[in-house]
């Protein structure tokens, strides 16, 4: 019966301390998006699997309701491990100014497209409310009861 012995009370005793003693765990700065928004994670120091680090991003100017890019947004829910690198953040970036300077290429040729129809007198498609059939006869309004009353009046 010789050899070391369990020794519960000691490890009941060094349990207890780790749970009081404050954990300092320093945010670690994981990437900056081309907005200059900064993202930090700060890891845990739980044993177990299923507890995840928690991610938060600085914003910049106070303002949290700016526009966050969709791989720091992801990064941030958890939806993928590793933050993104420089060269997707900036590939992703350029494909989204295309994609803008197509969009409003695209406006202007559909708004020239809509003036030069307007011009030709061709009617355009009434959409919503709009294109609801009015008649003279349901109308809130009667032409009739205002001249009786512009009548009555004088």
């Amino acid at each position: 019966m010789s050899g070391k012995q369990r020794g519960l009370f000691r490890m009941i005793f060094r349990d207890f301390l780790a749970s009081i003693r404050p954990t300092f765990n320093r945010p670690k700065l994981m990437g900056e998006d081309y907005f200059g928004t900064k993202y930090y994670e700060v890891s845990t120091n739980s044993t177990s699997k299923k507890r995840k680090p928690s991610r938060y991003f600085e914003a910049i100017n106070d303002d949290f309701e700016q526009e966050i890019p969709a791989e720091w947004e992801a990064w941030l829910r958890h939806r993928r491990k590793e933050p993104p690198t420089f060269t997707e953040i900036e590939t992703n970036y350029k494909i989204r100014i295309t994609k803008q300077l197509n969009a409003a290429e695209k406006l202007e040729a559909s708004s020239k497209e809509i003036e030069s129809l307007n011009k030709t007198n061709i009617p355009v498609e009434k959409r919503g409310y709009e294109s609801f059939p009015v008649y003279e006869e349901y109308s809130t309004t009667n032409k009739n009861n205002e001249l009786k009353s512009k009548l009555k009046l004088k």
